[in-house]
């Protein structure tokens, strides 16, 4: 062993204690006690952010995440005021047919007998009629990159299930626009003004609709629409309305007025008591409901209320194919999954009106003032 010069036991420094000054032994080295403040620049010394595994702000992992997803909030009413019949695949109208009578009988022209040897003669006939079918497409991308990141997040709906449901509520948006005033002119269940009879509401002297009217008018105008319509159908109360569609403005106003002699508001007196309800010997209350498309439809634009029975035999629409997911295909262009959905719809069909000169199940009603 070759000798040094010096001995272990003439060590009497620990080199690597006594070569950090006193005042610093103790505690951790930091930068800026190896180079000072004058230097820390030089020392590539910067503000930096963190990342998770996922490359995501480390507050993300740090955050208390919600698993409740704030999805938009949004409402239809046309499945409550249209009857609908789903089924047929895809195609390109609906079609039905409306039955004519020809010379059909009267309390004058069955007579037979004595000098009247007149014999009637009925004549039937079909009319063919159809109304167009839309077709609903809409498609989406869901990126490889952002099915990766969706894995290590833990939410109450996986991102497919998100996108479907904006899908759905952008198809139900689309059917309540064809279903109430139609993507043509005039062909909706508020605007069919060459298919059905428009009225006009005697309100002279009203702001709106029928504020400043009295409770008594207002209660003989509902009545009026049933003595209307019993007139015109020789009594049939079959075809009596159930429904009225009332701008926002008159259901605010019905359901303002309380009367101590009705003992209720005068909306729910006049969906109990009415002289629809009377003839037809019926307690069940009609529908007086409001919808904002009818705010400034009209004759004049100040409002429309629209009566009708709501069955599928006098108002309908169809839905041959039903909205679905259709087919799912990678796009290798945009890196991602391409899900296309599909799905069909029929106008309005009321084959009971057939033209606004001859009286119909639906009825239209237009304020003037």
């Amino acid at each position: 062993m070759t000798n040094l010069g010096f001995k272990p036991t003439t060590v009497e420094q620990n080199f690597f204690v006594d070569s950090i000054p006193a005042t610093q032994r103790g505690k951790a080295f930091s930068l800026r006690d190896s180079f000072g403040p004058r230097y820390m620049k030089s020392a590539g010394i910067t503000d930096a952010k963190v990342h998770d595994a996922n490359f995501a702000f480390l507050t993300t992992t740090l955050a208390k995440l919600h698993k409740t997803l704030y999805e938009p909030q949004y409402y239809i009413t046309w499945n409550k005021d249209v009857p609908v019949e789903t089924g047929g695949g895809f195609v390109d109208y609906v079609e039905y047919y409306t039955v004519d009578w020809a010379g059909i009988m009267s309390e004058f022209r069955n007579v037979v007998g004595n000098n009247a040897n007149y014999i009637p003669r009925i004549n039937a006939g079909m009319n063919q009629k159809r109304v167009n079918v839309y077709t609903f497409e809409i498609a989406y991308d869901l990126r490889f990159v952002e099915l990766e990141k969706m894995k290590k997040l833990q939410l109450q709906k996986s991102i497919q299930e998100i996108y479907q449901n904006a899908i759905v509520a952008e198809w139900d948006l689309f059917v309540q626009k064809v279903a109430y005033t139609g993507l043509n002119v005039n062909n909706g269940l508020f605007n069919s003004d060459d298919k059905v009879m428009v009225s006009t509401i005697a309100n002279t002297g009203a702001t709106q609709g029928f504020d400043g009217l009295t409770d008594d008018q207002v209660v003989s105008f509902f009545n009026g629409v049933f003595e209307t319509y019993l007139e015109n159908s020789n009594m049939n109360i079959t075809l009596l309305p159930d429904t009225f569609l009332v701008p926002t403005f008159v259901g605010r106003d019905l359901v303002s007025r309380f009367s101590p002699l009705y003992t209720d508001t005068l909306r729910n007196f006049i969906a109990k008591h009415n002289l629809g309800n009377a003839e037809a010997e019926t307690d069940k209350p009609i529908r007086i409901v409001s919808r904002a498309a009818l705010n400034t439809l009209g004759t004049t634009q100040k409002g429309r209320i629209v009566a009708y029975k709501n069955d599928k035999t006098f108002v309908r629409i169809d839905i041959p194919y039903p909205m679905q997911h259709y087919v799912t295909l990678p796009n290798i262009d945009k890196m991602s999954y391409t899900s296309a959905f599909v799905g069909q719809v029929s106008e309005i069909q009321m084959p009971y009106n057939t033209s606004a000169e001859e009286f119909g199940v639906v009825t239209y009603w237009d304020f003037m003032e």
